[in-house]
């Protein structure tokens, strides 16, 4: 497990998230960045119309939410760790797509669980379609991607991507199990090595996948690994603060959704791991009878947002120091997606 950074808030050093909100448009505003995104949706949109199967609902259902948008995060980190050691967005985009297809049938997936109502702004997709074909459609999802990545791949990329997936669905079956036993084993400690099966391994594998598609040495690889895996921790804790302090409308999903659906949190972890042994019980309890207001106050008291804001920070920090000095091509726009990551509202 990577080990959490050291932080110290003092009173002067004070975040308070209602008041100073943390968020820069750069990326969304820079050119380059922007006309990738463009090109990764309108080959997920190529892509999901030259797949036109039967049943034609099977095919509605796996689109409704891969087109409502996205941040994109993951195919744009695959894409930008091939062009940073010489490839370019030709030759990652089919595996941009595959990353984006895997990761949108784990959130379909994730959301039949949780039974959230809201995903970027539409229903959820077992809400529209229903949980059954909900499935299917994030089975035909995954299926597509090793498709995509099939007809392009070698062995080893494969297993690349494979492994992001196997890692991740360790993650969520870990996150339920732990959900289970809050009052002794939710830690923080816990909730960073669900953060790294769940987000950090795909980031990783994302990374991994464009860096040899651009044919990365070793130090490269190491660097790009290494950058990917800070992104991952500073954007999961990132939107686990957002899960608590965000508006529905700002974030376009059900908020307050691993509260009420007792999953793993890095500000929640730290509320309870401040808590006596006495008060733990009683926090579990509290969150298990859906008590939100009690919950929202201790993490207030605890100042458990502030804490995993700086956290997070020094997580961004580090995937910044990662790639610098080794003369990337696009070390600016890599460092973009690295604010972004930490500072979005969404």
């Amino acid at each position: 497990m990577t080990e959490r950074p050291t932080v110290n808030l003092d009173a002067d050093n004070q975040i308070e998230e209602s008041t100073s909100p943390i968020y820069s448009s750069d990326l969304l505003e820079n050119e380059k960045i922007h006309t990738r995104i463009n090109l990764i949706n309108e080959e997920i949109k190529r892509c999901l119309l030259d797949e036109d199967g039967e049943p034609a609902l099977l095919y509605e259902t796996a689109r409704h939410l891969i087109l409502a948008g996205g941040k994109r995060l993951r195919s744009l980190l695959l894409v930008l760790s091939c062009e940073a050691v010489g490839g370019t967005v030709i030759d990652a985009l089919p595996f941009a797509v595959a990353t984006e297809f895997v990761q949108t049938a784990s959130l379909i997936h994730d959301d039949v669980v949780d039974e959230d109502n809201m995903r970027r702004g539409v229903e959820t997709t077992h809400k529209k379609f229903g949980g059954k074909m909900a499935i299917i459609a994030g089975d035909l999802l995954v299926a597509l991607a090793i498709k995509l990545i099939g007809e392009r791949s070698t062995p080893q990329l494969l297993t690349y991507v494979a492994a992001g997936g196997i890692r991740m669905c360790e993650g969520e079956a870990a996150d339920l199990l732990m959900s289970q036993k809050k009052d002794h084993s939710y830690t923080t400690k816990a909730a960073l090595e669900i953060i790294r099966m769940k987000t950090v391994s795909f980031m990783v594998s994302a990374a991994k996948v464009g860096a040899m598609l651009g044919h990365a040495n070793e130090k490269q690889m190491e660097a790009l690994v290494r950058y990917a895996e800070m992104l991952g921790y500073s954007f999961q804790i990132r939107d686990d603060i957002l899960d608590i302090v965000a508006t529905q409308n700002g974030t376009g999903k059900t908020v307050l959704s691993d509260l009420k659906g007792s999953r793993s949190n890095f500000v929640l972890a730290h509320a309870i791991e401040n808590c006596s042994p006495d008060q733990r019980k009683d926090f579990a309890k509290k969150l298990s009878d859906g008590d939100v207001d009690f919950i929202l106050e201790r993490i207030k008291e605890g100042r458990s947002v502030e804490y995993s804001t700086e956290i997070a920070r020094e997580y961004l920090e580090s995937a910044k120091r990662a790639i610098q000095g080794l003369n990337f091509a696009n070390e600016e726009l890599l460092t973009l997606l690295a604010d972004f990551a930490m500072n979005r509202l969404y």
